[in-house]
């Protein structure tokens, strides 16, 4: 200890000039230019700038600000054969898990003020298991901005730019599962004794590479007359010529879906909502190709039925559809029905489900994909408590047209667990 002592001693009386010379510095006796760090000088400015900014509180920014989440936790049973052979699971022709379980976190920022408005949604979804499970699967779902344009009584126009998912915005049960990086324009009219009315125009970016983008839009009415009718048509045009046929054929899609809804409250039921639905699609550029034996197979549709709503304890709804979709009716990319499993991952086009040109084309007896499939789908929702939620979906689809590609039956049983705050 007393060694301890003496060096610490002999250490303060060495650095001492050192003491003296800054104090000096600092009261003026410098005898030359002293120098300055103008990083040092900016790191310091952006510290000052970081702290004051830290005390302005929402109020004074003057919006709200929310932040919600949710916790899930997923287990699929996936069943699949592909001309009578076993495709998943232990001993399967594919190297897929028939079981399989997920764990996933959503984590979503609002900001809104009077006239703008923002909105972000993080996605954590990550396979579970010790030596399956992985733990850097993250997605952004959500990053737009927005602002009103036109803040009438009975009409509105807003604009908003950034990232969503197309079904964030229109509405199918067969299409619109990509991502929405773009422009939307939102025009809403009122008529009381009417109905409301809509138009939402929006403009996509498909390809930067290649400067591609996408043109969509939907015009709806919703309440007509006041007898809960709504009625929807949209249209999204993927085209761009490529000189690459493969990738010309990947985007030849102009689709429009026409969507009509009833929906009402019966007494017989304690009110709780009901709703039957169908719709019907075509693709107008579709042309016979030799995948499909030179004949146009372009058309979609899906019929269903929805009873009841969740929002708090107890509460339960269930939904039933049926689709039938044919092999050209939307691209692959875009299918966001039942789908037909494809664990092999095999394109409609190209031998890659991504549609990479240079996995080769496939043939009529090969093209898989998303389509060409007819099934049906039935979801159940259930609220043990006002934040806890049981979801339980049950897909089946079998190959609509046999004479193109292999075929494929599949099943799907989901069951996951949400708790959202």
């Amino acid at each position: 200890m007393q060694k301890f002592v003496r060096i610490f001693c002999a250490a303060l009386l060495a650095t001492a000039p050192i003491f003296s010379q800054g104090q000096s510095i600092a009261q003026g006796d410098v005898q030359y230019d002293q120098k300055t760090d103008l990083e040092v000088d900016d790191m310091e400015a952006l510290r000052r700038w970081i702290r004051d900014k830290r005390m302005v509180t929402l109020k004074e920014i003057g919006g709200d600000l929310s932040i919600s989440g949710e916790v899930r936790t997923e287990f699929q049973d996936s069943a699949e054969t592909k001309n009578g052979i076993r495709q998943r699971g232990d001993g399967g022709a594919e190297n897929k898990p028939q079981y399989a379980w997920d764990s996933e976190v959503n984590l979503m920022l609002d900001y809104r003020t009077d006239r703008t408005w923002a909105a972000i949604k993080l996605e954590f979804d990550n396979d579970m298991g010790q030596r399956s499970g992985t733990v850097s699967n993250i997605k952004l779902e959500k990053a737009y901005l927005g602002g009103r344009i036109v803040p009438g009584d009975t009409i509105t126009i807003d604009a908003e730019i950034g990232r969503r998912y197309l079904f964030n915005v229109y509405d199918s049960k067969v299409e619109f599962a990509s991502l929405f990086d773009g422009a939307l324009f939102r025009f809403n009219k009122t008529w009381p004794s009417i109905g409301d009315f809509y138009v939402n125009p929006g403009v996509l970016l498909v390809d930067d590479k290649t400067n591609h983008y996408a043109y969509v839009a939907e015009i709806g009415g919703l309440r007509i007359g006041n007898v809960g009718v709504n009625l929807k048509y949209s249209i999204i045009d993927w085209y761009k010529p490529y000189a690459d046929v493969l990738n010309d054929l990947r985007y030849k899609f102009v689709v429009s879906q026409i969507l009509g809804v009833y929906q009402f409250y019966p007494e017989w039921i304690g009110k709780k909502l009901i709703k039957f639905y169908a719709a019907g699609l075509c693709n107008h550029l579709a042309e016979g190709v030799a995948q499909t034996h030179w004949r146009r197979q372009n058309y979609a549709c899906y019929a269903g039925m929805s009873i009841g709503l969740v929002k708090k304890q107890y509460d339960w709804a269930v939904d039933c559809n049926y689709q039938w979709v044919q092999a050209q009716a939307v691209p692959n990319f875009d299918c966001s029905g039942i789908g037909r499993g494809n664990a092999a991952g095999v394109g409609f086009y190209t031998n890659a489900a991504n549609g990479d040109p240079a996995s080769g084309a496939t043939t009529a007896k090969t093209a898989v994909g998303s389509t060409n499939y007819k099934g049906f789908e039935i979801e159940a929702l259930y609220a043990f408590t006002d934040n806890l939620t049981v979801q339980q979906v049950f897909k089946y689809s079998n190959t609509l047209n046999k004479n193109i590609g292999p075929n494929l039956k599949y099943r799907q049983y989901e069951i996951e667990f949400i708790y959202a705050f």
